[in-house]
């Protein structure tokens, strides 16, 4: 494989192939999109009815 080719940067290289680090990339943008969903959800319904409120 040329170097120019190769997807992975140098330091990562001794753990990951090009097919392994294009799913390692998808697999770690999925996480990080399920994280900003789920945070902007539980802001939306804490807007619409907060939880653990001062007033009980």
């Amino acid at each position: 494989m040329r170097e120019e080719d190769n997807l992975v940067p140098p330091k990562w290289r001794s753990l990951f192939n090009n097919q392994d680090w294009l799913m390692h990339d998808i697999v770690v943008k999925s996480f990080w999109a399920f994280g900003v969903i789920a945070a902007i959800a539980h802001l939306l319904v804490w807007l619409w009815r907060p939880w653990l409120s001062t007033g009980l």
